[in-house]
Order: C-alpha cells, then structure tokens, then sequence
C-alpha cells in the first residue's frame, strides 16, 4: 500500500492508565483485599447459626430436663406414658419402676411377686406432636461426658414459658400424688452408715385408727401444727428448732402406731434409729442425724434397752451415752426435725437423757379405761350398746389396746 502525500501522519499514542487502575495493580493491595475478603466471608459463615440461634432465642421456648434430676426426669417421664397425645408416637423408650413397698434388688422383688411397670416415653430423636393445642416438638438424646444420662427437651413457637412450666408443673403433681398416698420410712444405710436409704413404702395410717385417751392423739397432732408453723418464733428467740417428745407406757400401748399416724397426718417422713445398729457409732451418729431428711420424724424405739444408767446394755451397742446425748444437742443436727423416744420403762432412762431441751413433752399411754374400750369396740362393730356393755365388762382386767384389738379381732 502507497499512502498519498496529503494524508496527515498522527502520532500513536500508547495506552494509558487512569489512577484507580494503577492503583488495584500494586501487589500489597491484592493481598490486603484479599486478606479482607477472607475475613468477611469466616464472619459470615457464622450468620445463619446465628441467625437460627437468635430466632430461637426469641420466637421459641424451650424447656431441658435431664436424667441426673432424678425427681424431676422421672416425674416426667411417668406423666409422658399417660399423657394420650404423647401415646400416639411410633418411636419409644420404656423404663421400669418397682411398685412394691421395698426398695431391693429385682430378683427379690419378682420372688415377692412385685414385678415392676414399665413406663413408655418418647425415644430418642426428633418428635413432633399436637398437644393441647399447640405444636410442640420434643428432642430426646443421649449425653456422653465424664458420665452418660438421658436429655429431654420441649419446645414450642412463642416466648412465654408458661405452658412448658405448666406441663413440667403437671407431671410434678401427677408424680407427688403417686407417693402422697404412701408412707416413706428410711433406715441407716448399712452400707454408707453416713446417709439414710428409703427401706420401704407403707400405706398411710389415718390418725382416727389410733385409738387413745379421749383428747390425747388430737393434743399432739395440734402440738406438732404449732411446731412447724413457729419456725420464725424459734429464729427470734435464738433457740434450735427443733422438738422431742418422750412416749412412755406398757407394751402394746400404741406408741409406734401414733408416731406412724401422726407422720401420715402431716405428710412427713419416718426415720427409724436402732441404737444397737453396728453403723451406728460415736462417730458416724452426728453424720446421720444431721443427713435426716427434712420433715421428718426421727423414732428411736425402747430406748432403755440400750443403756444401763450410762453404760451400754449389751456388746452390740457401739455407741457411748455421752456420744448420744453429743448427738442430740450437736449444732450439725437438721433444724425443724422432731424426735420421738419410745420406752416401756421410763422409770429406767437417765434423767439427762430426757431433761428440758432434749425431751419438750412426755405423753403416758396407759392400759385402756373404759371410753377407750367403746371407741375400740365401735371401730369393729357400730352397736352403741353392744360397745358399752363390751367397756364396763373389760374395763376392769386392764388390757392394752394391742390385747382389745386381737380379742376384737
């Protein structure tokens, strides 16, 4: 190709950078943006959790209940299996609990003809149920840590808890109803000989069985009302609260079957302490009555058979007089319990054994007179005249209601 002289030659212009382009092409600064952009994007690998954690933190309530909560996993677990709604899941996890009246081992318990009930649950998983109107999700799993236990959880939409309280609150009663109705009585544990372990359930014993001396069960019953409302008196006071009693007279009187009805009638427990355990020594006795669950009645039966003036009765009994008495005044003792002493012979204990302090009231329960006699009498059979006549011809032969009742019997 020729070009024309006319044609005006231009100069070529090499290309050029604007600033900003320049800019972005400095090395240091890609590895700044870079930097940058990796930072953002591990913050924002963190915002959907987050996301879903603040949602949850406040669109949903959730309530946990695990089974190192003994009372609490197994109340619920129980009112699970009767719940209908909680019976329509096709995934489940049984449990036993004994219905017999002593805590032993499953072989005995079956020998004793005392098989236990299995209660259904939830297993483990993810369910989702209608109940009571509302959504209600339930995630069941197993925790593996230094120990291994069960977890429960319920959730539903909403913020309020109230409905997850209410349900735990439900299961809570439905589980306290079950025992109400039942007697606990705890011995030392033979093998800890520091705590006490439930020996058996019995069935509670209405005050009205015991029948007494016109007055004498109503008086107590009012006396331990006052105990156990006074708790404020005794702090203002400064004086330990706590209260002894002292139940005196011939065999078959019915000192054991009165402490057993007043327990029934407070809802309390009943301890029963053998001085002649072998568990039961100078030093493990301040542990035990200190462990004494609260509400309850510490019973020691026949105490005058385990001490002879200030010596022990026989070579069974290890512990001292003096490590008793420690015992019973030390300031490890569990406030708001109440002692009761049993004796056929009062005439025998040591005077400082009951003194003031140790011993607030004694109560004689003597042979029957003759209104007692008709009260027995009429527990068996509602004849008023056959009751009287039955009174004025036994009155006079002095028996005691363990004798009346076998001959009503």
């Amino acid at each position: 190709w020729v070009l024309s002289p006319d044609v005006v030659r231009k100069p070529i212009r090499e290309p050029t950078l604007d600033a900003s382009t320049s800019l972005f092409s400095q090395p240091a600064l890609q590895a700044a943006l870079l930097a940058a952009a990796g930072a953002l994007a591990y913050w924002l690998k963190d915002v959907p959790g987050l996301a879903v954690s603040w949602a949850r933190r406040f669109f949903i309530s959730t309530l946990t209940v695990d089974s190192r909560d003994e009372f609490l996993f197994s109340a619920l677990i129980e009112y699970m299996d009767t719940h209908p709604r909680l019976r329509g899941v096709n995934q489940f996890t049984a449990r036993s609990v004994r219905q017999g009246t002593a805590y032993q081992s499953l072989e005995e318990d079956l020998r004793a003809g005392q098989a236990p009930k299995a209660y259904l649950s939830p297993g483990e998983g993810l369910h989702i149920l209608w109940i009571d109107g509302r959504l209600v999700w339930i995630r069941r799993d197993l925790q593996v840590t230094q120990s291994v236990f069960e977890r429960i959880s319920l959730s539903h939409f909403g913020r309020s808890g109230d409905w997850l309280s209410g349900f735990l609150q439900r299961a809570i009663e439905a589980r306290a109803s079950r025992e109400s109705d039942t007697l606990s009585v705890y011995i030392p544990n033979p093998f800890h000989g520091g705590d006490w372990m439930r020996a058996r359930l019995g069935s509670r014993r209405p005050l009205s069985s015991v029948v007494l001396k016109a007055g004498q069960a109503e008086a107590l019953l009012a006396d331990l009302k006052s105990f156990y409302g006074a708790h404020e008196r005794y702090a203002e006071l400064g004086i330990p609260w706590r209260r002894g009693y002292l139940l005196y007279g011939p065999p078959g009187t019915g000192k054991t079957s009165l402490v057993t009805a007043l327990a029934s009638e407070l809802h309390l427990n009943v301890c029963t302490l053998s001085l002649a355990s072998p568990v039961v020594t100078d030093e493990k006795i301040h542990t035990l009555l200190a462990a004494v669950p609260q509400r309850s009645l510490l019973l020691i039966e026949d105490v005058d058979a385990f001490f002879r003036q200030r010596d022990a009765a026989h070579a069974q009994v290890k512990l001292s007089f003096s490590g008793f008495l420690n015992a019973l005044d030390g300031v490890a003792t569990q406030e708001g319990n109440v002692l009761f002493m049993t004796t056929n012979h009062a005439d025998r204990l040591d005077e400082a054994l009951i003194r003031a302090g140790r011993i607030d009231e004694r109560v004689e329960l003597g042979l029957c007179d003759e209104e007692q006699l008709r009260r027995l009498y009429l527990k068996f059979d509602p004849d008023e005249v056959a009751a009287l006549a039955f009174a004025a011809e036994f009155a006079p032969q002095g028996l005691s209601p363990a004798q009346v009742q076998g001959r009503l019997m």
